[in-house]
């Protein structure tokens, strides 16, 4: 799963609705998240950053290109 398919995955989830309800800093910066998101605008380290607060496990892998 791709950081992109996991985030899309993490703000249709019921831990993000929770989280971004309300007024305090968390819940905004989870709404701006998600806006910039869907504007193609979050950066790779703001969703892993995100993604590990709620448990999600990333790894990494270096892509090889097919001929």
């Amino acid at each position: 799963m791709t950081l992109k398919q996991a985030f899309a995955q993490f703000i249709e989830s019921k831990d993000y609705k929770e989280a971004s309800t309300g007024r305090d800093n968390f819940a905004v910066k989870y709404r701006t998240y998600r806006s910039r998101f869907n504007k193609g605008e979050l950066k790779s380290g703001a969703m892993v950053e995100m993604l590990q607060a709620h448990g999600y496990e990333i790894s990494a892998r270096k892509v090889v290109k097919k001929k």
